[in-house]
């Protein structure tokens, strides 16, 4: 299984999230939308979190807390580890997601 924590801004974004679909949403509508995509290609392999950046509920990550401020959000961890900020691009997380599920055994193509 593969954790894969979003740390993003829950407002409207008028720039766009940068996930390439044109539109102006906020992070945390482009987060559903690349949970939809993971678990439908991956089903229950994924774990998905979307975290709020400026809520409470970013206490519960204390050692993203300490690196937040190098990163641009969207903010996408892979099992704890930072692999992705600025954007959500759908090929490249589902990339990394399928291998590390292929690095452990659990999925194949």
């Amino acid at each position: 299984m593969v954790d894969v924590t979003v740390f993003g801004t829950v407002e409207q974004d008028q720039g766009g999230c940068n996930c390439g679909c044109g539109h102006a949403h906020s992070m945390r509508d482009a987060a559903e939308v690349l949970e939809k995509e993971l678990t439908e290609k991956f089903g229950d392999m994924v774990r998905f979190r979307f975290v709020d950046a400026f809520s409470e509920e970013v206490m519960d990550f204390p050692d993203v807390v300490k690196v937040m401020n190098q990163f641009r959000f969207p903010l996408t961890l892979l099992n704890g580890e930072p692999r992705f900020h600025g954007g959500l691009s759908l090929e490249k997380i589902s990339d990394a997601v399928a291998e590390l599920l292929g690095a452990i055994g659990g999925f194949r193509p």
